[in-house]
C-alpha cells in the first residue's frame, strides 16, 4: 500500500541513539514565556494566530474561540469568537480580541490532510484546546491539545489552578506513552518542527490516522476499503479521538486497550525493521533518516513503558516473560490482527519479542530425532549423525560438518598440490567435477539425484531436496541453528538478526563468522532430478494442507520455485534461508546417507 523507503539500518540506528541522548528533564515553559502566574487578567485588542494539526486541517475548516468567566473556573460565558482556517496549512487567526479572563477554550472542526499518503480525510474531525492568552501570541490546536483538554477542565474544578492542572495533565498524558513530557506546552507544538514534543505528536498524529483506517476485517483489501469512502463511518473517528480525551480526563490515565496497539505497531516495525513511509507529511524539509531514527525512537518508548519488563540484554537472552494485559498481532493464519491476552514475550539479546505459548514451550521440547555415528574410511575420522523420519523416508545425516582434507582443489587443469580445506570447498570441489563447471552450465547427466561428490561412498553431498525436507521437519532453520547464531545489538539491529536458537535437534549450524552471521552450504538440484524432487514437494503439501503446521505451505511454495533453478548453495543468514544458484569458492559440506 505504501512505498516504503529501503534505508541503511546503521545510519539511521545511530541517529535514534543520537535522538535518546538529546531527550532531557523540561520545563513547563511555553514559547519562552512561564505560565506560572494566576489570577484573572482581562485580554483587550488581543492578537491571537496559530494552526490546527491533526495533520493539518484544510483551508476553510472552523475555528471557534470561546471567553471563559473571570472566576478562573474555564466556565464558558458564552461569547464566542469564530474564524477559518486560512490555508491549508491549518493556520488560523484571531485580530482584536476584548475577554475578561485570559483563560479561553478553542475549538476547531474541519476536513485534515492525512500525515500518510498526504490526502485528504474522508471525514470531518473536532479538535478542543485551553490555553492562557495572558503571555502568548499563538496557540495551536492538535491531538496532544484534545487528549488533556478534558483533564485540564476536571482537575481545575477541582481546585487546581490552570498552570498546575496544564502541567499535571500533560505529564500524565506523556506518561500514559511512556516518553518525556514535552519542554513546551501542547499548544506550541508543530508537526512540522523538530523538537521532542513535536516529534512526539507527529508520530503518534500518524499513528492515531492509521489505527482508525485500517479495516482489520476479514477478506477486506486495505486499499480499497481507505478509498471507498462508503466503507468509512466518520462518527467512530471522532469516537475514536474523543476516547482518550475521556480515558485520561476520569483519573491522568490511558487504559491498556488504547495503548496496546501503538505497542504492537512497535513490535511489527521492529520486525520489519523499517518504520518509514514514503509521502510522508513529517518530511517536509528534513532527512528521512532522522524522521525514521526518531519514530524508532518514539515506538521503542511506548513498547518499553507498555511491558514494563527488566530491560531484554545479553544477560537475559533466551528467558521469557508473561504480559497480563491485552497485545495485538497480525496472525498469518486468519489473515487478521488479533488481540490476546495474556501474551508472551521472549528475550533475544536485544529486545523483548512478541510470540505465543507454543513457541515458548517448543524451545524447551527437542526435535524428534536419534543421534548415532559414522567414520570416513578414507581418513578415519568420526562424525555425529541424526536420523529420523520424514514423509515416509528415512534420513541420516551428519550432525557436523565434512572435514575431510583433499590433495587437489583443481580438477582439470593437471596442477595437484596439497590443500588444507578446514571444510570449506569451491563447489566444482565438492561436486569433484571439473572447475570450468563454476562458470559454465553443468550438462544434463553429470549431477544425478544422489550425486556422491567429496563425501564417502554410501554418501551424498546434500541436495536441495534434502535440505528441504530437513527444514520442514525442523520447523524452521532455526530448529537446526546453534546457540552461537546469538550475537551483540548493534550487529543484530545492523544485519536484522534476531532469534533465540536452543539446538533442539543436535545439528550444530554454527555461522561461519561473527561479523556477518551467515553460513553457506554446497548443494545441488539440477535438471537431471528437478521435476522428481518438485512433485516430492507438492505431495509434502497436500500432506500439509490439513495440518495445523502453516509454516510448511509458505516454505514449500518458496522452494518449489527455487527449484526451477540450478541450486547450488544454500544461503543462511540467521532464520532466513534460501537456496541460491550461486556456485561459491567458500562453503561448507554436510553428507548425507544413500
Amino acid at each position: 500500500m505504501f512505498e516504503l523507503y529501503n534505508l541503511n539500518m546503521k545510519k539511521w540506528l545511530g541517529a535514534a541513539f543520537a535522538l535518546g541522548a538529546m531527550m532531557v528533564a523540561c520545563s513547563t515553559e511555553t514559547a519562552g514565556t512561564s505560565e506560572e502566574s494566576e489570577g484573572i487578567v482581562a485580554i483587550s485588542s488581543k492578537k491571537i494566530g496559530g494552526s490546527v494539526q491533526k495533520g493539518p486541517f484544510v483551508e476553510g475548516s472552523d475555528v471557534v474561540l470561546m471567553e471563559t468567566s473571570a472566576d478562573g473556573g474555564l466556565e464558558p460565558t458564552g461569547r464566542e469568537f469564530t474564524t477559518k482556517t486560512i490555508n491549508d496549512d491549518g493556520d488560523f487567526q484571531f485580530d482584536s480580541l476584548e475577554l475578561e479572563s485570559q483563560y479561553v477554550l478553542l475549538s476547531a472542526e474541519g476536513y485534515y490532510t492525512r500525515e500518510i499518503g498526504s490526502e485528504r480525510s474522508y471525514c470531518i474531525l473536532r479538535l478542543n484546546a485551553a490555553s492562557n492568552l495572558e503571555k502568548r501570541s499563538t496557540a495551536n490546536i492538535n491531538l496532544l491539545t484534545h487528549f488533556e483538554y478534558k483533564r485540564v477542565l476536571k482537575l481545575v474544578k477541582e481546585g487546581k489552578s490552570f498552570s498546575e492542572a496544564k502541567r499535571q495533565a500533560a505529564t500524565e498524558l506523556m506518561n500514559a506513552f511512556g516518553v518525556k513530557v514535552p519542554e513546551k506546552a501542547a499548544e506550541d507544538l508543530n508537526i512540522y518542527n523538530s523538537s521532542d514534543g513535536d516529534r512526539t505528536l507527529y508520530h503518534l498524529s500518524a499513528f492515531v490516522d492509521q489505527d482508525f483506517f485500517y479495516p482489520n476485517v476479514d477478506g477486506v483489501d486495505e486499499w480499497e476499503y481507505e478509498h471507498n469512502p462508503a466503507n468509512i463511518d466518520c462518527s467512530k473517528l471522532q469516537e475514536y479521538v474523543d476516547s482518550f480525551a475521556d480515558d485520561l480526563a476520569e483519573d491522568g490515565t490511558l487504559s491498556d486497550s488504547l495503548i496496546a496497539p501503538i505497542a504492537s505497531d512497535a513490535d511489527f516495525y521492529f520486525d520489519m525493521g523499517n518504520v518509514m513511509y514514503g509521502n510522508e507529511l513529517g518530511l517536509k524539509d528534513k532527512d528521512p533518516y532522522e524522521l525514521m531514527a526518531d519514530r524508532f525512537y518514539f515506538y521503542e518508548l511506548v513498547y518499553d513503558h507498555y511491558l514494563d519488563f527488566e530491560t531484554c540484554n545479553d544477560s537475559r537472552w533466551g528467558e521469557s516473560r508473561k504480559l497480563d494485559k491485552p497485545f495485538e498481532y497480525y496472525d498469518e493464519k486468519e489473515d487478521r490482527i488479533v488481540s490476546v491476552n495474556p501474551s508472551y514475550f521472549l528475550c533475544n539479546g536485544t529486545r523483548w519479542r512478541f510470540t505465543k505459548k507454543e513457541h515458548l514451550d517448543s524451545l524447551m521440547t527437542p526435535i524428534p530425532h536419534e543421534m548415532g555415528t559414522m567414520k570416513d574410511p578414507r581418513d578415519g575420522m568420526t562424525y555425529k549423525t541424526v536420523r529420523f523420519e520424514f514423509n515416509g523416508k528415512n534420513y541420516e545425516w551428519m550432525a557436523e560438518d565434512l572435514k575431510y582434507i583433499l590433495d587437489s582443489d583443481a580438477f582439470g587443469d593437471g596442477v595437484k598440490k596439497d590443500v588444507v580445506t578446514d571444510g570449506l570447498y569451491n563447489w566444482t570441489t565438492a561436486m569433484q567435477i571439473d572447475k570450468k563447471y563454476m562458470s559454465k552450465p553443468v550438462e544434463d547427466g553429470l549431477i544425478d539425484s544422489l550425486h556422491q561428490g567429496v563425501c564417502p561412498d554410501g554418501w551424498h553431498v546434500s541436495s536441495a531436496m534434502d535440505w528441504v525436507n530437513l527444514i520442514a521437519y525442523a520447523g524452521g532453520i532455526e530448529g537446526l541453528l546453534d546457540e552461537n547464531w546469538k550475537t551483540d545489538r548493534e550487529t543484530a539491529r545492523a544485519k536484522d538478526l534476531y532469534g533465540v536458537y536452543a539446538n533442539r535437534f543436535d545439528f550444530n549450524l554454527v555461522p561461519m563468522d561473527k561479523k556477518h552471521l551467515r553460513l553457506y552450504y554446497h548443494t545441488y538440484s539440477h535438471k537431471s532430478f528437478v521435476e522428481k524432487a518438485k512433485a516430492e514437494l507438492h505431495s509434502l503439501y497436500e500432506l500439509s494442507e490439513s495440518s495445523d503446521e502453516v509454516w510448511i505451505w509458505p516454505l514449500i511454495n518458496g522452494y518449489d520455485y527455487e527449484l526451477e533453478l540450478d541450486g547450488a548453495t544454500l544461503e543462511i543468514s540467521g532464520g532466513y534461508d534460501k537456496i541460491t544458484s550461486d556456485k561459491r569458492n567458500r562453503a561448507r559440506v554436510r553428507c548425507v546417507k544413500n
